[in-house]
């Protein structure tokens, strides 16, 4: 046989051997394109964020799934903003400590309300919070007061919905500079914080003399 003789069957294989070739390559082409595209897409929004005053909307999610969405919208490049707290949880034998929300059902992002549409998309989204005339804007210190009690590791406890009382400012500590309720129960003080649109307050022990009344 000469060397630049091929039998049938050996070149049809080849032939489609090099097609498969060209489509993987083109594959991994396109795959590169797109991962581009999506990393420069989720550091504009990024950068946006930081740009702009903050918009903070409140998302309601399905049963255990704030987590799942909040991995989710942070993939997208969204600000997102899931409040944990430390919970002792009985587990077999013995009793630890686990992360669940402050606020079960609910995290918050950071969005220009006409840029919610992948919010509403996301996988587990029930829906933004809002009423007929669409979503509606969580004030930002109210958010921003859950976010540095979750950051600062106070104690926190879930209270009940406090829209009127004693008003405070702490002025000393941890907190310091931050507004809220004063409770006094059981010999003891707490300052609570309400985000109004969830109807939910949160609530941690603070020396009384580190507060003073506005």
């Amino acid at each position: 046989m000469r060397a630049d003789s091929v039998c049938p069957d050996h070149a049809e294989s080849r032939l489609v051997l090099n097609s498969v070739k060209r489509e993987l390559m083109s594959a991994l082409e396109y795959s590169g394109v797109q991962t581009d595209t999506l990393t420069a897409s989720t550091s504009a929004m990024r950068a946006e964020s930081l740009a702009r005053p903050a918009q903070w909307y409140a998302v309601y999610t399905k049963s255990r799934h704030e987590k799942v969405v909040h991995r989710c919208l942070q993939s997208k490049g969204i600000d997102s903003f899931l409040p944990l707290c430390q919970v002792l949880s009985r587990w077999k034998d013995r009793r630890v400590w686990v992360e669940k929300p402050l606020f079960p059902g609910y995290l918050f992002v950071d969005l220009p309300r006409e840029n919610l549409g992948p919010v509403k998309a996301a996988r587990g989204v029930v829906h933004v919070l809002g009423n007929d005339e669409g979503p509606i804007q969580v004030p930002e210190e109210q958010v921003e007061a859950v976010r540095r009690m979750v950051e600062r590791h106070v104690p926190l406890d879930p209270w009940p919905y406090m829209e009127q009382g004693k008003r405070v400012r702490v002025m000393s500590g941890p907190l310091i500079g931050m507004e809220g309720f004063i409770v006094e129960r059981k010999k003891k003080c707490r300052l609570v914080v309400s985000v109004d649109l969830l109807g939910r307050s949160v609530a941690t022990e603070i020396e009384a003399q580190s507060v003073e009344l506005i």
